[in-house]
């Protein structure tokens, strides 16, 4: 790979708690309209907002007590970050009416994990009442770790359900710090949302208040590390003064702090450095298609930083390894990175991208023919490296990755049984992992699978609609697979919405359309 830079510059009623509606969906096929001859010349995409950090700077600017303003407001942001705008507005509004709230008040977090527990830190940090639901797959994905540790710092929190997930019933009580060791295997969304409140709980009587408040894991068992370490760097440029180790979190409360309100735009303020960036995460999905069965001569993709803190920014040091044949520039200019690829026999085997190479070969390994990846602190990425492995032929063992289990889906067992229809070999690795052996790369494979089935032709067979089991990343990650003479069907495409609003229109970009199969 080479990397160089270029230019210079809602309240329901409580009956309905528990059997919440899945939103109607519709099957569609994403199918190939454009011309077949030649491949568009440039495609720039401008990627939807990163919603992990978009969420937390919600939840910072209301833990700070900011005025939220219609304005900031976007109608285009992902799903997932309009319920959490909804949730802290709707905290607001029962402020401003001067009243607490009834013990059956209903706040909704939506689908997002991220939502719900971040919601359920905030709003028992604010003495609130009431129940906290989901939608979709939301009690489904475990809080109690979480739970245990706001009861250990005072809170009185009541699982309506199944013990250890939501819903839950929230009383006023008021909180103080005391210094956490809980487990964030599952999901290191437990300890920032402590992270993220810590400004709104007392001081403990017990405790030193020069002594910053601790919150700790067991070594080696934090998943999605890079997803904590962006909560504190939120934290530290709103103003707040913290510092964290390979296995803990420090806040202290003793320093002063000068409020510094992040924006919620993607773009059109005075101080670039803080603004919202795009979403890595939905980079990926494009970046690895390019990297092995080419969209255009030139991707561009925007708005991504050179510097950023997300956790799939890693698809640069993984690049080298897995695609040397691609070259990938930056732009500063315009916040853009352009992914070309150079073709088989052009390929830049041992290339670094500024150290990233070492880095990559630290979780990146291959023998017997397999590539193994541990993807632990990367794990949005899997569905998309799912599908490289199909793209590109190679055999390819994913660790690290049991957490994926308690996302929008199985997303293991999402992958199996989607790959188990295209009669490609896989299989689980214990509950950590899944193993994908393709026979060859997919424009050949695809070729033979179509003729096997007879697809399109009088036998009638028909070629599988593809399920998404309602998670947005598997959707886009099957997208990747289509081509000029094979349309991809799906389920329920429109689940993308929930990160990526636009991504049917930016697949029209390269010539292909979404048709309804109803």
């Amino acid at each position: 790979m080479v990397v160089k830079s270029v230019g210079s510059q809602g309240i329901h009623s409580i009956a309905s708690l528990l059997s919440i509606p899945s939103l109607l969906k519709s099957p569609g096929e994403l199918t190939f309209q454009g011309s077949p001859t030649r491949l568009p010349s440039v495609v720039s995409l401008r990627l939807p907002p990163s919603k992990s950090q978009l969420i937390r700077r919600i939840f910072i600017r209301a833990v700070q007590g900011q005025p939220f303003h219609n304005t900031d407001f976007d109608s285009t942001w992902p799903k997932d970050v309009q319920d959490a705008w909804s949730l802290v507005q709707g905290f607001f509004l029962q402020r401003q009416r001067g009243h607490q709230e009834p013990d059956d008040h209903l706040w909704e977090a939506g689908e997002a994990g991220t939502v719900m527990r971040f919601g359920l830190a905030f709003l028992v940090a604010q003495g609130c009442r009431g129940i906290l639901k989901g939608s979709g797959r939301a009690h489904e994905r475990p809080i109690g770790d979480l739970v245990d540790a706001l009861v250990f710092c005072g809170a009185n929190i009541e699982y309506l359900a199944k013990q250890g997930y939501p819903p839950l019933k929230i009383q006023p009580s008021l909180l103080t710090r005391r210094n956490l060791r809980l487990d964030a295997g599952t999901s290191s969304q437990f300890i920032s949302a402590l992270v993220l409140v810590a400004p709104l709980l007392g001081a403990n009587i017990d405790l030193n208040e020069n002594v910053p408040w601790v919150i700790s894991c067991p070594a080696q068992a934090l998943s999605s590390k890079p997803y904590l370490e962006m909560t504190v760097k939120e934290m530290k440029e709103a103003g707040f003064f913290l510092d964290n180790s390979a296995n803990s979190v420090r806040y202290f409360s003793n320093r002063p702090y000068q409020v510094q309100g992040l924006p919620l735009r993607h773009e059109g303020t005075e101080n670039s450095s803080f603004l919202v960036e795009g979403d890595w995460s939905a980079a990926s999905f494009w970046i690895w298609r390019q990297a092995e069965v080419p969209l255009c001569q030139h991707l561009e993709v925007k708005i991504l930083t050179n510097e950023s803190n997300q956790a799939d920014r890693i698809i640069l040091d993984l690049l080298p390894l897995l695609a040397p044949r691609v070259s990938v520039s930056f732009n500063p200019d315009n916040r853009s990175w352009t992914i070309d690829s150079l073709g088989r026999d052009q390929g830049l085997v041992g290339k670094d991208s500024d150290g990233g190479h070492d880095m990559a070969t630290s979780i990146v390994s291959k023998s017997d023919g397999i590539w193994r990846i541990r993807a632990t602190d990367f794990p949005d990425m899997v569905p998309a490296l799912a599908m490289w492995a199909l793209l590109s032929g190679n055999a390819l063992e994913i660790i690290g990755i049991g957490h994926l289990r308690y996302k929008e889906s199985d997303r293991i067992q999402a992958l199996m049984y989607n790959l188990d229809l295209l009669g490609i070999p896989n299989g689980p690795l214990a509950l950590e992992g899944i193993i994908i052996t393709p026979p060859s790369s997919w424009k050949d494979y695809s070729q033979r699978f179509v003729t096997s089935q007879g697809y399109g032709q009088i036998s009638g067979n028909s070629f599988p609609v593809f399920r998404c089991f309602g998670d947005h990343r598997i959707a886009m990650a099957l997208s990747m697979l289509a081509l000029p003479d094979l349309p991809i069907p799906l389920d329920e495409p429109d689940v993308v919405r929930k990160s990526y609003p636009s991504y049917w229109e930016d697949w029209a970009k390269f010539g292909y359309t979404l048709m309804s199969l109803n």
